[in-house]
């Protein structure tokens, strides 16, 4: 089987470990509803035989319905592994012939935490809500995928393709993204934290309200990037291109910004005290306004 899966792109870890839904809400204790039963039976008289079955109450242990394990809006469903394989076949078809043939790969709210995907063709998939904690994406192909709402603590996505997928909300906390390619996606309101996107490309995205502190944005080709009110406290933005970018009221209290290239960036309204080898010749390029706070040294 694993050889199976490594040929399609495919692996787990750690099986018996995460196979729980990573958002379980936990049912009421037995020993509770074991004590309100017997309450009630010494309240009410006893039943009879055409009662029984007639309710919750007749249900004896061996045919009673099955308890859910997870319940709720966050609850994800559980996908065996050669049912991935198959699903992520078919989408590779529906890819190849246009949608002519093979069926778009629907994973909403289902668990792969710790995949192995390294390559993966899911372009255009709908990953809404997924768990894809820690998972394997090394190269693969996220073109116009539906990441909303997905949590990605700590995946791995060095070189991934995610050109104008739709990620708003994500969590992106501590994710490799070192020279992948986020242009024009949009990443509104997500949680990059400690985010690894050196070299990435960033041209046209929009990061508008995203939590960027103390993320490593080295080098980032962001011409264009939409990231208002974006909080970068901390952020590593040294030789990074946001020529023409919007950072209008954006917090980069303690950033980096060496060898930055501000050309036309917006800045205004932008809180820039303490940032560390911002030049007064860089600012003088940049947008500013007398809402922008500008480092003390400046004054």
């Amino acid at each position: 089987m694993k050889g199976r899966l490594r040929k399609m792109g495919l692996r787990r870890r750690g099986e018996a470990e995460d196979s729980r839904p990573a958002a379980d809400s936990p049912d009421p204790p037995k020993k509770k509803k074991k004590k309100k039963k017997v309450a009630a039976a010494k309240k009410a008289p006893p039943a009879s035989p055409s009662a029984i079955g007639g309710g919750s109450e007749g249900w004896q242990d061996g045919d009673r319905p099955p308890e859910h394990e997870s319940t709720g809006p966050k609850a994800l469903r559980e996908i065996a592994d050669e049912d991935l394989e198959k699903l992520l076949e078919a989408h590779r078809e529906w890819i190849a012939s246009k949608s002519a043939a093979g069926t778009r790969a629907e994973l909403t709210k289902t668990n792969l935490r710790e995949a192995y995907l390294q390559g993966a063709q899911l372009r255009g998939a709908d990953l809404r809500e997924t768990n894809l904690q820690k998972e394997e994406l090394q190269n693969a192909d996220l073109f116009l995928a539906d990441l909303r709402d997905a949590d990605m603590l700590e995946a791995m996505l060095q070189k991934a393709n995610l050109k104008r997928a739709k990620l708003k909300g994500a969590s992106l906390i501590s994710a490799r993204l070192e020279e992948a390619d986020l242009s024009e996606a949009n990443l509104e309101g997500a949680d990059m934290r400690e985010a690894d996107l050196r070299e990435a490309t960033l041209e046209s995205t929009c990061l508008t309200r995203a939590n960027l502190r103390g993320a490593n944005m080295f080098m980032v080709e962001a011409t264009g990037l939409q990231m208002q009110q974006a909080q970068l406290q901390g952020a590593d933005l040294k030789g990074a291109n946001l020529a023409e970018a919007d950072l209008q009221g954006a917090r980069l209290t303690g950033a980096k910004l060496q060898g930055a290239e501000l050309m036309d960036t917006n800045l205004k309204g932008a809180d820039l005290l303490d940032v560390e080898g911002l030049t007064e010749s860089q600012l003088d390029e940049a947008e500013t306004d007398d809402t922008t706070i500008r480092p003390l040294e400046f004054h």
